[in-house]
């Protein structure tokens, strides 16, 4: 996986964890939840099931969590995780690399946030 790190609307930077697929037939992001991080078990498992059907993962640290992320976790709010969430999918759509079907995942507040989303 690629390491990459992208700006937030407030400035803050948002760490993103991308895996292309060669023959990918779709794209996935997957949201942890509060006070996860891109690296816990159940977010490397989920990803690890998309990889092996050839979608495009990206994983991300959600800002004000434990992960790499900026933030702290007394300033986490749904809000501040969706709208992480909509900058990682505001910038996944411009990259040469997008396709769909685009499919969301998220656990506990993640999942909260991908529902709120769509």
């Amino acid at each position: 996986m690629t390491k990459l790190t992208i700006q937030k609307r407030r400035n803050q930077k948002i760490i993103v964890l991308l895996e292309q697929a060669q023959d990918s037939k779709g794209l996935v992001i997957i949201a942890h939840g509060l006070g996860g991080n891109k690296d816990e078990l159940q977010i490397v498992t989920v990803a690890e099931v998309f990889k092996e059907k050839h979608y495009t993962v990206v994983c991300f640290d959600a800002t004000n969590t434990f992960g790499e992320s900026d933030g702290t976790y007394e300033d986490a709010t749904v809000t501040s995780y969706k709208e992480d969430l909509e900058n990682v999918i505001t910038w996944v759509k411009k990259q040469s690399w997008y396709r769909e079907p685009f499919v969301l995942v998220g656990h506990s507040l993640g999942g909260i946030t991908t529902t709120l989303y769509a």
